[in-house]
């Protein structure tokens, strides 16, 4: 092959390279699928990649139970605030929790719960570790009973004693906000009668006091039957 056959070929390959190449930027970009979630909003959507039906919340929103539109119906999110995204399988803050960190969009699908299809609740956090409590679910001036640790699950409020907490409350007690101006004293059955050995020692009472959140440790945790409200610690 004589040189101008060589830079003829040369040409042509260098030419159909280029027709390749302007050919592939003349194909439309692949769309991204995530919809549009504005600054300062937390936003699940029924489909993945932020397809489907989309719904935003912000931090002020009350979340603590979906309406049946939305409950159970998130398959992917996208954490568009300076928050940390707590979302919950169960209602109040309440049984498995994926932490979604701020400004991150995901499946749900991909996260370590995989919570595609079951959240039911969620609240905006500070911090990952806000994730874990509900105690800010408890109004001044009251006592605030819960079914699961760190103030999670079912709650309940009460300002008055209480001798006898019936199939709802009795035993299910697992962690306790005491925000009145009084303490706590818990029994493990009803009228204020019981008591639980503990260290070799038996306990007539487990004391909450004015001002203090706790999980109940063992062997206290679930067997709270009754409670009422004292000025000292020595009318347990």
């Amino acid at each position: 092959m004589n040189k101008l056959s060589t830079r003829s070929a040369v040409l042509a390959a260098l030419l159909a390279v280029l027709g390749a190449f302007a050919t592939y930027l003349a194909l439309p970009a692949k769309a991204d699928s995530w919809q549009g979630c504005a600054a300062g909003q937390l936003c699940l959507y029924t489909e993945a990649g932020g397809a489907g039906t989309p719904w935003a919340t912000g931090p002020a929103d009350a979340t603590q139970t979906y309406d049946t539109a939305h409950d159970n119906v998130a398959v992917s999110v996208w954490n568009n605030t300076a928050y940390w995204a707590c979302l919950y399988d169960g209602t109040s803050y309440g049984g498995v929790m994926q932490a979604i960190k701020p400004g991150v969009h995901t499946d749900l699908s991909r996260t370590t719960a995989d919570l595609t299809g079951k959240v039911s609740s969620h609240k905006l956090a500070k911090s990952k570790a806000g994730c874990w409590t509900g105690f800010e679910r408890c109004p001044d001036h009251t006592l605030c009973l819960f079914q699961e640790p760190s103030g999670r699950g079912v709650g309940t409020v009460s300002t008055a004693d209480n001798p006898d907490y019936g199939p709802t409350w009795d035993n299910r007690v697992v962690s306790v906000w005491n925000r009145t101006d009084r303490h706590l004293c818990f029994y493990d059955t009803p009228g204020y009668k019981g008591s639980w050995t503990a260290d070799g020692r038996a306990y007539k009472a487990y004391v909450v006091l004015s001002g203090s959140s706790t999980t109940v440790p063992a062997p206290y945790a679930g067997t709270f039957g009754s409670h009422k409200f004292v000025t000292g610690t020595s009318e347990c």
